[in-house]
This record gives structure tokens, sequence and C-alpha cells, in this order.
């Protein structure tokens, strides 16, 4: 216990050290909320113009047109929103850790007689901008000295203040390549060596190839390439205006990809020849249309080079038990339909409930049935014959079962079996899939599983 005391104590003493160099040796008070000080305060909504100056770089100004923001300087071009919006938070209400002098004659030993970078905010109705101009770096490394012209105090701001201000003009321009969400997309055309192919969203919400033939999409591998276009930005601009598109290979491109919105208007991707040594792994590329060359990463490319195979929906069908409603299995005359309820349990919350409504009616484990779906949508692909025969080579003119499903939209497979192969035809799908011969198996009898007794051991 006295060991405790004394190690106790001696901490006591460095932390009351610490304070008193603080305070007295550096001439620092100890920052805190209570003591922080609001030197500049802005309606940004109102904010109509910023401009940075900084030691040693060119001047920026952005300016607001039409609610929307542009860089005016060192080059015209559209502003990224967001870059400029986290710039008009920090303005909003910019505060000080404290007041260091309520006056002086010499600026120069807080950096401050020549800035090392200068922010004016232009705002709406007011002649004259709102400036703050920051200095030197105070000691212990993690305040900046800052002014207002329209004071004689000299502050201290938080490091991470001034440094929020710490911006090149690139960072300020919008880098965005073709402005585009990827659930506004109604349909996707991919033109390049790998060869050309369409694809449409369906009603459901699912996609389809429609060329060069009619098959199934899936649905996440579409949302990932889709995912990649919505997120493209530019990492350096190669030229602009581009006097010539020889020189980037976009004369005549190596790569396109062309989609149609919701609201009808389109968006043309062109992608050119490898970027230069310096910018390895990425290529040219612009907005069909646009002078602007930009420099993009490769990994839009990198996804382009799987070509079609990679965007088909390898599993058999894409099921979602809580979309699904209800569904039929048919084996030659019979058909067994299976109807999901929901209901109030004893608890409160919702319950799922599965019923076989025909040829008779019982009520079923509802992990039995999910189960079931679950094996439906598990069914692996290892073959597209995207050229077939006639059905009879694959059993499929008279086939084992047929589901139909009742989800957002309805969807149907039969499977056929020949020898040991198993076979399917599905929905909007103009090929013949080769299936996985296991998981076909396990398909199989929970299907069966769901059936009940047949009707000769239900008559005993």
């Amino acid at each position: 216990m006295k060991q405790f005391w004394k190690t106790g104590l001696a901490l006591l003493v460095l932390v009351g050290l610490a304070l008193y160099i603080w305070r007295f040796e550096w001439g620092q008070e100890i920052p805190s909320d209570e003591t922080k000080e609001t030197i500049l305060a802005v309606d940004k909504d109102k904010v109509t113009g910023i401009s940075i100056e900084s030691e040693g770089e060119e001047t920026i100004r952005l300016v607001k047109v039409d609610d929307a923001w542009r860089v005016a300087a060192p080059f015209e071009a559209p502003a990224d929103s967001s870059a400029v919006d986290s710039i008009l938070t920090r303005v909003e209400k910019l505060e000080a850790d404290e007041a260091v002098v309520e006056t002086t004659d010499d600026l120069a030993q807080y950096g401050l007689e020549a800035p090392s970078r200068t922010v004016s905010i232009m705002v709406e109705g007011q002649e004259a901008p709102l400036v703050v101009e920051f200095g030197d770096t105070s000691p212990g490394g993690s305040a900046i000295y800052a002014r207002t012209p329209s004071s004689p105090r000299i502050f201290v701001v938080a490091s991470y203040v001034e440094s929020s201000f710490e911006k090149k003009p690139f960072d300020l321009r919008d880098r965005d390549i073709l402005h585009v969400k990827r659930g506004d997309v109604r349909t996707l055309e991919v033109e390049g060596p790998e060869g050309d192919y369409s694809l449409a969203r369906t009603d459901a919400g699912d996609w389809a190839f429609t060329k060069p033939l009619a098959t199934r999409a899936g649905r996440w591998s579409v949302d990932g390439l889709l995912g990649t276009l919505e997120n493209l930005r530019m990492e350096s601009v190669a030229a602009e205006p581009a006097e010539s598109l020889k020189p980037y290979g976009l004369d005549r491109p190596r790569r396109s990809v062309h989609l149609v919105l919701s609201d009808g208007t389109t968006r043309t991707l062109e992608i050119g020849s490898p970027a230069s040594e310096e910018d390895e792994g990425k290529y040219y590329a612009r907005e069909k249309g646009s002078s602007v060359v930009a420099v993009v990463p490769g990994a839009v490319v990198t996804d382009l080079e799987k070509g079609m195979g990679e965007l088909r929906a390898k599993k058999l069908l894409e099921v979602a038990t809580y979309d699904t409603e209800s569904f039929d299995v048919t084996a030659g005359d019979t058909t067994w339909t299976y109807v999901k309820s929901t209901a109030k349990g004893d608890d409160g919350f919702d319950k799922t409930q599965w019923k076989r409504t025909s040829p008779d009616e019982a009520d079923l484990e509802t992990t039995t049935v999910e189960d079931a779906l679950f094996d439906l949508g598990g069914v692996e692909i290892v073959e597209f014959l995207d050229d077939p025969a006639d059905l009879a080579s694959y059993g499929l003119e008279a086939p084992l079962l047929r589901v139909d499903v009742h989800a957002k939209g309805d969807s149907w497979v039969e499977l056929g079996q020949k020898a040991e192969d198993y076979f399917a035809r599905r929905t909007a799908d103009a090929a013949v899939l080769k299936l996985d011969p296991a998981k076909t198996t396990e398909l199989i009898k929970a299907l069966e599983a769901l059936r009940g007794p047949p009707p000769e051991a239900a008559e005993e």
C-alpha cells in the first residue's frame, strides 16, 4: 500500500510539471471545450464563393452557379460537391482553442506577416469576404496560429482545422466519369475484344442478356460491374481539352460501355489504350462526347476482360426465401403446391408458416421448405449449351420435374436426366444447362421430402 501511494504521488507531480510547462513556459492554456472560441460563423447555404491561397501553390477559387459548385481557378470544371461541402462544414463554425494575444505589432513571430494559407469566404449579401489567415505551427506541433484581418487578436487552432483546407485544385474538381447510380441503369451494352453483349433489367429487378442470345444473368455479378462504373473516378487528367484522341487510343476505343437510365438518358464510357509508364496498370478513358481525357484505374478493364461468361447466372435459379410467396413442383401428372402465410406468434412477432395445399393439405416445417428453396438456388451450372440439340438429347422432352416459383416475378425450371448427367432449362434462357450432379441429387431429394406419403399409403 505504501508503494502504491509513492507511485501515485510521483504521477501527480509529473502531471503538474507538464501543466506548468504548457502554461508558463510555452504560454499556452490547456484547451477545453469551455475555452474554445468561435472565430468564424457562416451559414453555409449562403456561401457563394471560396478562395484558398496557399504558399507556393496556385490559388483555388470555387464559385456557386445555380446551386452547383464549380472550380473557377486555376482551371474551370465542375466541382466535387462532397469535397466542397466538407470545406463549408468546417467554416460554418470555425473554433479556436484560445486567444494567444489580444494585439501585437509583430505578426512575423506567429508566421502571420506572410500567412502560409489564407481562406476567403464570399457570403450572399456581403460585399467583403470573410477571411481567415493561418501561420506557423505553435510549440508542441498540435496547433496553428491564426487570425482574422478584421481583428487584432491572434488565436491557436487545432492543426486538423487548418489541414482541412490543404487541397490541391484536382482534389476539388468533380472526378466522377459517368455520374450514374447503378439502380437507375435499365440496359447495359458492352463492346470489346472479349465479344459484344447486351443486358436488360427485368420487371422483377433481375438481369437478362438480350444479345448475343437470350440467357439469364447473375444479379450480383451485374451489380458488381455496375458498382465499378458507378464509382469510376479519374485519377488524373491526361488532356483538357484533347486536341486529338488518337494518342490515347480513343479515336477508335478498344472498349465501350453504353448505359440507358430510367429517365431515358444515356451514358457511354470509352476506354482507350493503357496509360503512360508512370501510370502503369491504368487506362485512358472519357465519357463519349467529352473533351476531357482522363486516367482511370485498371479495375474497370479487369472486370470487362472477364467477358460475358463472368456475368451469366451460374446458379440454377436465384431464389430469395423471403420474397417467395408460393411454388409448384410438377412430376409426371401430379403437381404439389406450397403456399406461405404469415401470422403473429405468441411472442407478438411475425411467424412464417408453409403449407402444402395440393394435392392434399398439410402444414410443413418452415425450415424444411426453406432448405429445399435454398437447394434450388444452390445448384451450380457446370456448362452452358448455347446451341443445344433436341430436348430428347438431355432428357428434357419429358422432364423429371418442373418447379414454378412465384415471387416478385414468376420463374420456372425443368430438370432432365440423360444417363448419369442432369440438365435443365429455365425462364428467359435459350440455353440448356448442364448441372452439378451432386447438388441436383440433393435438390430432388429435398423436393421429394415435401410431398408427403404417396396416395396409396394415405388411403391405407
